[in-house]
């Protein structure tokens, strides 16, 4: 790779796990009634999907959606620029920061389980591990880590952990070296000042529930989510390099339009805050089962959704809100690592849910045609 590209990289991964929310605004209201989809509806979404899978920078689109119990899919485009081989509706993927909320929700049950407050300070659960003239680990909460208010910096905006990535994607990273390296970095802010995203802050919640409960935030996922809700093809994938199941390649695409395959990786450069596999059918029954109150108590899911303002909208506890243009907020989170771009999302009280996923990253389109498909197949609404 040569250095311009190498640059470009550098400043993507950077950037990798970020929420893609442009300019969104939240309901305060509440929201209009979510209405089963038509066959015209459906016919629009897969005009939407088709068109942006003509474009050249996307390979291949996979959505699926859940709207009052009633699943729908739809893909389009290639699993490999080198072949015509289709994406399909069934195809497993990366699925970046929606990690994210997967360890929010282990924190968030163990809350209800009285195990661990909100309040609780990292120096309760990690004493001396957030220090320095920087920090002071008795001063941030848990419910700052989860809602990226922090002030802790993000990891992967480092010379030495680019250093190490960029050439060998293979290489294997603990959560304490990924911590080590966010705080030889200057704090971005002081604790609770202001919304910053940072990868670091799901580290170390990771660490809070593997501190407080002896296991780790990938067995508290597996035996809390995949088991009881049967994601069948959902993996805490640690640091195997490869994905299970039928995948398309993913690629990651550089300014000059070239793409690089970035299928393999060892995840673990990610590890809480986005190191997971899944299927889109699989995303859509996790958060389904998470907005119709079904995995959290009724207060502890209300504090899930209070976020705070940020660029990005409001930012809940490993969660946001997206206002669409037709009144209905969609409570989602989206994932871009190199290789694969997703977003989910849905209502609150999860009649409608809805995975979109594009395997190549960066895309701005993710969360556009995200909205743009989610408008047509909520259908009309009223208040």
């Amino acid at each position: 790779m040569n250095k311009i590209s190498m640059l470009t990289v550098s400043t993507m991964i950077t950037a990798t796990l970020l929420l893609p929310l442009q300019g969104t605004g939240i309901a305060k209201q509440a929201d209009p009634l979510v209405t089963t989809c038509s066959q015209d509806s459906q016919t629009k979404a897969k005009q939407l999907i088709d068109e942006a899978a003509n474009q050249q920078n996307i390979p291949g689109i996979i959505v699926a959606s859940l709207n009052k119990g009633s699943k729908w899919a739809y893909a389009s485009g290639e699993a490999s620029i080198y072949g015509t081989d289709p994406v399909k509706t069934n195809f497993t993927f990366r699925i970046g920061s929606l990690t994210k909320t997967f360890t929010a929700m282990v924190v968030l049950q163990l809350v209800d389980e009285q195990k661990l407050n909100l309040d609780d300070t990292i120096d309760k659960w990690l004493p001396d591990v957030v220090k320095g003239t920087e920090y002071e680990g008795g001063h941030i909460t848990i419910r700052q880590l989860l809602n990226q208010t922090s002030g802790i910096p993000d990891y992967s905006d480092h010379q030495d952990f680019l250093d190490k990535f960029l050439p060998n994607p293979l290489h294997s990273f603990t959560a304490d070296e990924l911590v080590r390296t966010a705080l030889s970095m200057k704090a971005i802010s002081k604790p609770g000042e202001k919304w910053v995203y940072s990868n670091t802050n799901t580290v170390l919640a990771g660490m809070i529930i593997k501190k407080a409960t002896g296991e780790t935030y990938g067995e508290h996922i597996r035996k809390r989510f995949i088991a009881p809700l049967k994601l069948t093809s959902t993996y805490v994938p640690d640091d195997y390099s490869f994905i299970p199941g039928e995948h398309a390649r993913g690629y990651f695409v550089l300014d000059d339009g070239q793409f690089i395959d970035r299928t393999e990786m060892n995840p673990s450069w990610a590890n809480a805050a986005g190191s997971m596999i899944s299927t889109a059918d699989d995303m859509n029954t996790f958060f389904h089962a998470i907005l119709s109150g079904k995995l959290l108590k009724p207060a502890t899911l209300d504090q899930m959704l209070t976020g705070v303002e940020s660029p990005a909208g409001e930012y809940g506890l490993g969660i946001a809100g997206i206002k669409l243009t037709n009144g209905i907020t969609i409570w989602g989170h989206g994932g871009n690592v190199p290789g694969f771009a997703t977003f989910t999302g849905g209502t609150r009280g999860g009649d409608y849910v809805q995975t979109l996923n594009i395997n190549a990253m960066p895309s701005d389109n993710t969360l556009p045609l995200s909205k743009s498909i989610a408008e047509q197949l909520i259908g009309s609404s009223s208040q």
